[in-house]
C-alpha cells in the first residue's frame, strides 16, 4: 500500500510540473527556451519533412475534412472528434502536452493556418496550445538552428491525446448566421479579400458571388505586419474595426470560403482582442451557397 500511495504521489507531482504556455502566442525565444518541454507542429502540405530540427511535421491538409454537414456535403470542415484525436496522436500528442503551432511565416494565409488548428483544438477541449508569433519567418530571423532545405521529420511514436467536452459556443451553425442577419447585436465579418467580397470572382468551390447579407469586411490582408505571420496587437485590430465600421468586441460571427481564413479572424478577436462571443461559422461560402442561401454583389460597370 505504501508503495502504491507513493508511486501516486510521485504522478500528482509531474502533472502539477507540467509546462503550461504563457499565451495564445510566444516568441521564438520562449519556444527555444522550452524546446524540450514542448510539442512543436511544423504545418506542412503533403510532407513528412520539417526546417525546425525536432519538429514534427503536420499535414495541414488532414487536418479538415469533407464530410455531410445540415444536409450537403461541404469540404474543409472539422473533423468529427474520432478522427481529430486520431490525426493528433500520430504526431505523438500526449494528454498534458504544451503545443506550439509554427507555419511558414510568409503570409496572413499562414497565420490563419495556424489560426485555425488553434480553434480546433480549442473546439475539442483542449487549451495548452500556442502559435509562434511570425512562424518559421520569426525562428529564423531569431537565428536559431534551421535547416534551409526541409529534412524527414522526427518519427512520431503514437501518443495518447484524446479530445476534451466539444465546445460547441465556438461554431456557428448556419441557421446562427440566418438569425445574425437580421439582429443588429450580432455582427458578420467576411475575412476573404475585397474582390471576394464585392463579388467580383469567387472559388470554384463557392457556387455563387458576393457575401452573405449584411456581412462587413475583416479581409485577411489586415491580419498581419505584411508578408509575414506576425499577428499585430489588440488596440490595431480595433482600430481597423473602427475604420471598417465594425466593433472588435461586439458579438461576433466570422466566415471566408470553407473556414481557413475565419481561423485566423476567430483567433484575432477572441484570442488577441479577448472578445469571448465569436463564432467561426465552418464550412462558411461552400456550405452557404451549397444551401442556396442568398449573397450580396456590387454590380460594377466594365
Amino acid at each position: 500500500m505504501w508503495k502504491t500511495v507513493a508511486l501516486a504521489g510521485v504522478f500528482v507531482s509531474a502533472q502539477a510540473y507540467a509546462l503550461t504556455v504563457p499565451g495564445p502566442l510566444v516568441d521564438a525565444k520562449w519556444v527555444a527556451d522550452h524546446k524540450e518541454e514542448v510539442v512543436i507542429l511544423e504545418l506542412t502540405k503533403k510532407s513528412d519533412k520539417a526546417n525546425i530540427p525536432g519538429a514534427i511535421a503536420f499535414d495541414s491538409k488532414k487536418m479538415r475534412v469533407k464530410r455531410m454537414e445540415d444536409g450537403v456535403k461541404g469540404q474543409g470542415l472539422v473533423p468529427t472528434k474520432a478522427q481529430f484525436e486520431s490525426l493528433v496522436q500520430s504526431a505523438g500528442v500526449n494528454k498534458g502536452d504544451a503545443i506550439v503551432i509554427v507555419d511558414a511565416g510568409k503570409s496572413a494565409s499562414d497565420a490563419s493556418n495556424s489560426a485555425r488548428l488553434y480553434w480546433q483544438f480549442k473546439y475539442f477541449g483542449y487549451d495548452n496550445i500556442t502559435i509562434l508569433n511570425g512562424g518559421e519567418k520569426a525562428w529564423k530571423k531569431a537565428k536559431l538552428p534551421y535547416n534551409k532545405k526541409a529534412v524527414k521529420a522526427v518519427a512520431a511514436k503514437k501518443g495518447n491525446w484524446t479530445a476534451g467536452e466539444i465546445r460547441r459556443e465556438l461554431i456557428a451553425t448556419t441557421a446562427d448566421v440566418e438569425a445574425a442577419i437580421k439582429d443588429d447585436g450580432v455582427q458578420i465579418l467576411d475575412n476573404r479579400d475585397l474582390g471576394q467580397y464585392l463579388g467580383t470572382w469567387h472559388k470554384n468551390y463557392v457556387f455563387a458571388p458576393g457575401h452573405i447579407p449584411s456581412a462587413k469586411l475583416f479581409a485577411m490582408t489586415t491580419f498581419t505586419k505584411g508578408k509575414s505571420s506576425r499577428f499585430f496587437d489588440a488596440e490595431t485590430y480595433k482600430k481597423v474595426g473602427q475604420a471598417m465600421g465594425w466593433d472588435a468586441t461586439k458579438p461576433t460571427i466570422v466566415y471566408c470560403n470553407s473556414g481557413q481564413l475565419s481561423g485566423g479572424g476567430w483567433f484575432i478577436l477572441s484570442q488577441i482582442v479577448g472578445n469571448k462571443n465569436v463564432k467561426l461559422y465552418d464550412g462558411s461560402m461552400n456550405i452557404w451557397t451549397l444551401k442556396k442561401k442568398p449573397t450580396e454583389t456590387f454590380q460594377l460597370n466594365n
